[in-house]
């Protein structure tokens, strides 16, 4: 079978490497669609050959099953939860896989023709649900709206999303439906554009003043929730300087690094909330969005590609050239 490897910095090939053996608990999937995610950039920035392999929004066809498997067979459409937990613990009996206490897996492998993950990992599509839309049910939505499920966000409640890529966006359309007041942060002008689409009653720029403006926005009572998306720690910088008292700051991007002065948040009352990936229980809750018209994950797709392509045109999606908002790789 086809698969995209990674060789060195920019240098993504197409090598054929045998179909994968099912462990008795496991499907094999024949990928129709994954989404492509900022946090695949790795992919692109390799040093040397990695055998392992991007792409962990994924959704397709089952077509063979494990000695061990009793729900899916072969034709079943599924989305797939990219996260492996133990399987046996509290949490993955409860399929929340990314709070397993025993370690995490993320599985990958997307960018393949086929792929093998654990039933216990799939979620059975909707008849009305594309595999395209399948795809960004556990990372693109489910990833924000597991966070958002972890607050009290209701209506009425000014709410600030900082970083509108992928996530952010489908954050401000879940935070609308709450009733919540949106703003969106982000300095790309496309991703404002969509934010508004989505919902966003104001939308800005990082620039100097924005924390008047936000202020502005909430009738200087400061923001209930901050949703943080972009991983920038002057993230947390404006956030501190729009909360209110009392207020919730929820962290989704990865990788930020500030400096945490605890008597500001004693003071201030502040609540901090860390968020990973999704649960199945969030991935189901979400399908019942796409399928009641509440929410369409493919509002803001703007590109598509073939599993071939990729190679070639990655870059482009690293780069977030030529207008582009959010990518997926179809078959």
């Amino acid at each position: 079978m086809k698969q995209i490897k990674a060789f060195g910095p920019q240098d993504l090939r197409i090598v054929t490497v045998d179909v994968p053996t099912l462990a008795a608990d496991e499907v094999l999937i024949d990928m129709k669609a994954c989404g492509i995610c900022g946090s695949d950039k790795w992919f692109w920035y390799v040093e040397e050959p990695n055998d392992y392999v991007a792409g962990h929004e994924a959704a397709g066809e089952v077509v063979a099953v494990g000695a061990d498997v009793r729900e899916l067979q072969p034709g079943d459409r599924v989305a797939v939860n990219n996260v492996k937990g133990c399987g046996i613990c509290e949490a993955c009996q409860a399929g929340q896989f990314v709070r397993c206490p025993n370690g995490i897996i993320h599985m990958g492998f997307g960018f393949s023709e086929k792929f093998a993950v654990p039933e216990r990992n799939c979620l059975k599509l909707d008849n009305s649900v594309s595999y395209e839309v399948g795809s960004l049910i556990f990372d693109n939505w489910g990833t924000p709206y597991s966070a958002i499920s972890r607050t009290s966000m209701k209506a009425g409640d000014h709410v600030v999303v900082i970083g509108c890529g992928p996530i952010g966006l489908a954050a401000v359309r879940l935070a609308k439906l709450r009733g919540a007041i949106v703003a969106a942060v982000d300095p790309i002008p496309a991703r404002l554009e969509a934010a508004q689409s989505q919902g966003a009653e104001f939308v800005a720029f990082p620039e100097e003043g924005l924390v008047q403006k936000l202020l502005q926005f909430t009738k200087h009572q400061g923001a209930d929730l901050v949703l943080e998306c972009s991983g920038k720690a002057t993230s947390y910088t404006l956030a501190l300087g729009i909360l209110r008292i009392g207020g919730t700051l929820v962290s989704i991007g990865e990788g930020a690094k500030f400096e945490f002065n605890s008597s500001e948040w004693i003071h201030r009352h502040l609540t901090l909330i860390g968020s990973l990936y999704s649960t199945m229980e969030a991935g189901e809750q979400v399908q019942r969005l796409i399928v009641s018209g509440d929410i369409d994950p493919m509002a803001f797709v703007t590109h598509k590609f073939k599993l071939e392509d990729i190679p070639a045109q990655f870059g482009k999606v690293i780069e977030y050239s030529e207008g582009l908002l959010k990518s997926i790789v179809v078959r």
